[in-house]
């Protein structure tokens, strides 16, 4: 049945949503006033902020001093002189040759925190002790690993440090991974010690304290030599007589490599030089606030209230001219800048009215409305609630917003809730509103059973449409729930519905008293796990891998499912959480190994010898008593070994890496190939996995799935598969589901491609079916 013509009327808001102020002929003014200054306390428009001063610095780039000169590790001398670490008897005779030319100071930018030959590392000491220049060396610290508070301080080991001045380079990027700023100094060891940009620019280094690197700066400009040509006397002594030299890398091969703005990634050594430079030439941008931009703004909104047409044309074109000129004549004239965002958002911000109107509502009614969205929240909807009988409360659970806040950050995760909370506008009686982090609901006013079904499915076709944040498209996952709304508990009742719904993977549910067990339920899954294993509930699909460069499956990746006899299936993330708590996890996994070795057998032996691959939880690589399990296991299916992959999550690698990498080397002596799961989603480098013994990466799909459209997933993907091959990594790209996905992963040079494109999970004998004629027909 349709809904009657027209439809229920909407819910009249009670008095605090419904008082709305007439606003007079000064509300342009108002809003500029209160938009600007929104934008200032808030931190607003900071990326345009970027993006503007990136833009000044490159109209009129600022030469280095010439005062400091790198001495560049480079790629070339990698190539030269072969394994990495280098003897240190090569920084022997780099001391001593500076030391022939007159430099003033010699500073390394290279790790010494480990000892190397005891003969060398004597021969290292003698040359910092007979050096005539100062010889400083690096200090830094840095978290033991991921999501860790423990830090790790790496000193250069005492018998170099005992002749050395110590210096600090740590470099620390903002959350967007661009450096922006450097410190004066930095606490290591419990000892204050200066950064090695203040030590090369004689400059205070008090620790905790820093600074604005000067945009204007050009890294071009900084005196340059190969250590190649120096250790092979090729530098001219006149090109570092009387110089301060920084010996660091720029070999992409170390990874060394920062993002700053309006130069693209340089090396870490530079952004040193950059810091020392801005030290020396007195060019720390002193920020002056927005304030006077922001009166200009204001101002030129005043005179296009009160002047006549003429004046409405030209005022905002001549004051935003003038408001992006005030911090390119401060820069240009090391005067200081101006934050320009918030008067520039104040002049042009479109729909000023409704902003002004949030603005005033947010400051008189905050204990009603979300300070993160600007949305009613959960106190507003229970007031909506008691004065509207007989409605229904709807929730809507959002099930991948951390995912969204981990990957894109928690300001897009923000837009993320708001832009569904803007297509959810017209689906109930009721504004919607945010009652927790991960939650929308709002009012039903329909007359029956199968009309809210109606609407709920309307409101689920808002939603089917992805989402485009920063350029990425993102998906909705997320599931309803209805409760009426007899009392308070109308709405934590709705969203038990909704994760109820979410746990069983189905689009809504409405609220029964049964639900109270659903939980008890959820946690007495582990004690039914031998029996469904036993019973063949818990199977094993297989999602086929495409080797691109063959344009043949060479391999499947084994999935755990769970058929209930009285639920249907289970979703993963319902039941493996619940494992995880319970501890029986690890019997999960051992059981999905034995099925998928047992599976590859029988695959080899009809003709199609796959490889497989099996997921680990991140609970599992650091705990012993699995890994003698899991050794006993391979032992048994000692010939498919070798065509065995367990995948091993970014996450698990670095939870606790040194009993990680010990027990991931254990595995791969037993000849087990080692992959990193859902790599890009972490915080870890490419080259601080290199620790592992594993030579597969796969990239989450969180990248892939968006590949088309984004130019800055094309960037990543293709500079990790480009630096991948460089350390030696295979790459796999996960989420591969269009033709024109997989040819441009070609095109980047990727390995393998898994996706709903090249197969979707299927139990182990339709797999074959699939695999085994074309095998046949290529033979």
């Amino acid at each position: 049945m349709g809904r009657a013509s027209g439809g229920p009327a909407r819910v009249r808001r009670p008095g605090f949503l419904a008082d709305w102020r007439r606003v007079d002929r000064w509300l342009p003014v108002l809003v500029a006033l209160v938009i600007g200054l929104c934008a200032w306390g808030l931190a607003i428009g900071h990326d345009l902020e970027r993006g503007l001063s990136g833009w000044r610095a490159g109209l009129r780039p600022r030469a280095a001093s010439g005062a400091l000169v790198f001495v560049d590790i480079d790629a070339r001398s990698l190539a030269a002189f072969g394994h990495w670490p280098w003897p240190r008897d090569r920084y022997v005779e780099t001391i001593a040759r500076l030391n022939r030319a007159g430099v003033q100071t010699i500073a390394f930018d290279v790790d010494f925190s480990s000892p190397s030959q005891p003969a060398q590392d004597a021969a290292l000491a003698q040359a910092i002790a007979r050096s005539r220049a100062p010889v400083l060396l690096p200090t830094f610290r840095q978290a033991s690993s991921e999501g860790s508070r423990r830090e790790v301080e790496n000193l250069p080991i005492p018998i170099l440090r005992d002749k050395a001045q110590l210096a600090a380079v740590n470099i620390f990027a903002d959350p967007d991974g661009v450096v922006r700023s450097y410190l004066y100094g930095v606490i290591t060891a419990g000892v204050p010690r200066p950064s090695i940009g203040a030590m090369l620019a004689d400059a205070p280094g008090r620790a905790g304290g820093g600074f604005p690197i000067d945009g204007w700066i050009d890294p071009a400009t900084i005196p340059h030599v190969s250590i190649l040509d120096l250790l092979a006397g090729r530098v001219p002594a006149a090109q570092l007589a009387g110089r301060s030299v920084l010996i660091g890398a720029s070999a992409i091969e170390l990874g060394d490599r920062y993002s700053v703005p309006g130069r693209g990634i340089i090396p870490g050594p530079v952004i040193q030089l950059l810091a020392a430079e801005t030290l020396r030439q007195n060019s720390i941008p002193t920020d002056h606030g927005p304030a006077l931009p922001l009166l200009v703004a204001v101002v030129a909104v005043a005179l296009m209230v009160r002047g006549g047409p003429l004046r409405r044309a030209f005022a905002p074109g001549i004051a935003a001219v003038l408001i992006l000129l005030l911090p390119l004549a401060g820069e240009a004239a090391r005067l200081g800048t101006f934050r320009i965002a918030p008067a520039l958002l104040a002049l042009f911000g479109g729909g000023a009215a409704l902003l002004f109107h949030g603005a005033l509502r947010a400051a008189r009614e905050a204990r009603h409305f979300d300070a993160e969205t600007g949305l009613a929240n959960g106190r507003s909807l229970q007031e909506l609630v008691a004065a509207t009988p007989g409605a229904k409360v709807v929730a809507l659970r959002l099930t991948n917003f951390a995912d969204v806040a981990n990957v894109l950050g928690r300001e897009r995760a923000v837009e993320f809730v708001t832009r569904i909370a803007e297509r959810l506008a017209q689906a109930g009686d009721s504004p919607v509103h945010r009652s927790d982090e991960t939650m929308l609901a709002w009012l039903c006013l329909a007359g029956d059973a199968e009309e809210e079904i109606e609407r709920i499915d309307a409101a689920a076709a808002m939603l089917r449409l992805p989402f485009d944040l920063a350029g990425r498209q993102v998906e909705l996952q997320h599931g309803f729930g209805l409760a009426p709304a007899e009392d308070r508990d109308a709405l934590t009742r709705a969203g038990k519905a909704a994760d109820q719904a979410v746990a069983r993977g189905v689009r809504w549910m409405r609220y029964t008293a049964d639900m109270e067990k659903e939980s008890a339920w959820r946690l007495g899954l582990a004690t039914e796990l031998d029996q469904a294993m036993a019973a063949g509930d818990i199977w094993v699909a297989y999602q086929p891998k495409l080797d691109i460069g063959a344009a043949r499956i060479t391999a499947a990746e084994a999935l755990v499912r769970w058929r209930h006899p009285e639920r249907g299936m289970i979703p993963p993330d319902a039941f493996i959480p619940a494992l995880e708590e319970s501890g029986r996890i690890a019997d999960l996994t051992l059981f999905v190994l034995e099925r998928a070795l047992a599976d590859r057998e029988a695959w080899a032996a009809a003709g199609a010898p796959l490889a497989v691959a099996v997921n680990l939880s991140a609970l599992l690589p650091s705990d012993p008593a699995f890994v003698l399990r899991l050794e006993a296991v391979l032992r048994r299916h000692r010939d498919a070994v070798p065509h065995l992959t367990l995948e091993v999550t970014e996450s698990a690698a670095m939870t606790d890496p040194e009993r990680a990498v010990e027990a991931l080397h254990r595995l791969a002596a037993l000849g087990v190939a080692l992959s990193i799961d859902d790599y890009g989603t972490g915080q870890s480098t490419l080259s601080y996995l290199k620790r592992l013994p594993a030579r597969e990466i796969k990239i989450d799909k969180s990248f892939v799935l968006t590949l088309e459209k984004s130019r800055s997933d094309q960037a990543m993907v293709r500079s990790t598969i480009e630096l991948a091959h460089e350390l030696g990594f295979k790459v796999v790209a996960e989420g591969v589901e269009t033709e024109a996905v997989l040819r441009m992963l070609s095109g980047f040079g990727c390995d393998t491609a898994q996706g709903w494109h090249i197969g979707r999970p299927v139990p182990a004998d339709e797999l074959l079916a699939r695999i085994a004629p074309k095998r046949a027909a290529a033979g």
